[in-house]
């Protein structure tokens, strides 16, 4: 079942199916595929819009049910809207991805767990996101 979870093929296939393809529109090491989960519709299209222009392959859900497993488990880093049942779902279903989470007040981080990079506040008017998400990825 791992081994079904992790088969990029059947992902690069789907991007290709939507006629996605080339370069700059699948994830490489150069482009970072990041998962954002936000259910605020214009903040998602915001942030996603954002990432993408700072080189980053964005794809966008309203929730984490929405997402299939196999890109959580593939993406370089998930960007949530913080929801702490949602976190703990992820982690049972062992997703270990980096996550930033977007949060309006404080967020204790010993709460969560090691796995999750950091915390970018709303209203993202600096450029924290860009920040976590960098550390995140590993850039």
């Amino acid at each position: 079942m791992i081994a079904d979870l992790l088969d990029l093929r059947r992902i690069k296939a789907r991007w290709t199916d939507t006629g996605l393809t080339g370069a700059m529109c699948a994830p490489s090491p150069a482009r970072p595929l990041v998962i954002i989960v936000e259910p605020d519709e214009a903040l998602r299209e915001a942030l996603a819009f954002a990432l993408e222009t700072e080189g980053y392959w964005p794809r966008a859900f309203a929730g984490v049910a929405e997402v299939p497993l196999a890109e959580l488990i593939a993406a370089d880093c998930l960007v949530l809207d913080v929801d702490l049942l949602a976190l703990a779902s992820l982690r049972g279903k062992g997703v270990r991805t980096p996550a930033v989470l977007v949060a309006e007040g404080p967020v204790d981080l010993t709460v969560t767990d090691a796995l999750w990079a950091g915390v970018a506040h709303k209203p993202l008017i600096t450029d924290a996101l860009s920040v976590q998400v960098k550390k995140a990825v590993g850039a």
